[in-house]
């Protein structure tokens, strides 16, 4: 993406619209907790699951982060399936959530728990190496669906993380994914290079990355969720950038190298 503003307007955007869901949460939990302290499963389900797509984009992420790396074996569970186990969870837990955890930052503790169960229980127990290049085409199609790009300062943006309104808001900025089949080529390349990367770093660092640098939570709240200290929540988001930034341009300078002796 280029370094021209487009990324910092989408990301303020997304967290703006990621903070307005937060307050609906906190609007809405009175209401959430009488619904499951009456053991109305239902009405629970269909009340809070419109109020979650944030969360469903994060939880894809993670998964597909998970699956091409052989963290997981097929068949690969979907965000909907973890975000229902969520859910459900949560209402089985609601008089339990912590009182220090606002219901936006329980869910997302919630989730943090069920994706580490589920890798945890698919991981291979044989350490198979498997080359980003042999993906099968329906593993890149997955990759694929919403795209990953970051520009020149490591910032990563994830279109998935606007909701219908902002996708059409984008029809008045230059378009970013009208491409060439060239650059069709390069962006898949860089997903294919901010995933691997993302992939060295440990469960722990992916996560606060996440959480504070693409989700907008505050360290303070990033720190209730993970556990991380407060004060290492920025370093860890800024080590993640620094990883990034150092794997785009080291793929660039292959690439440069290659140019030439061809």
């Amino acid at each position: 993406m280029n370094s021209d503003g487009r990324s910092e307007v989408n990301k303020d955007t997304s967290k703006t619209a990621r903070a307005a869901h937060g307050e609906m949460l906190k609007e809405r939990e009175a209401e959430l907790r009488d619904l499951a302290s009456q053991g109305k499963q239902d009405e629970f389900f269909r009340e809070i699951i419109p109020l979650l797509k944030p969360l469903r984009s994060y939880i894809k992420r993670c998964l597909r982060i998970a699956y091409p790396t052989q963290q997981m074996r097929t068949p690969v569970i979907g965000s909907g399936d973890v975000l229902d186990d969520v859910v459900l969870k949560a209402y089985e837990k609601f008089n339990r959530k912590p009182k220090r955890l606002t219901l936006q930052q329980w869910l997302y503790r919630l989730a943090n728990e069920e994706l580490n169960r589920y890798v945890s229980k698919r991981t291979s127990t044989e350490k198979r190496q498997k080359s980003l290049e042999s993906l099968a085409k329906t593993e890149l199609r997955t990759l694929e669906e919403m795209p990953i790009t970051a520009d020149a300062d490591g910032e990563v943006w994830f279109p998935e993380e606007l909701d219908d309104s902002e996708y059409e808001a984008l029809e008045f900025l230059p378009p970013a994914f009208d491409e060439t089949p060239d650059q069709q080529l390069e962006r898949r390349e860089q997903i294919l290079q901010i995933i691997k990367a993302l992939a060295r770093l440990s469960e722990r660092e992916r996560t606060v990355f996440e959480l504070y640098a693409v989700e907008g939570f505050s360290k303070g709240a990033v720190a209730r969720v993970t556990g991380v200290p407060t004060d290492e929540v920025p370093r860890i988001a800024e080590k993640v950038k620094e990883h990034i930034r150092q794997a785009i341009a080291a793929n660039q300078e292959l690439k440069e190298s290659r140019a030439k002796a061809s």
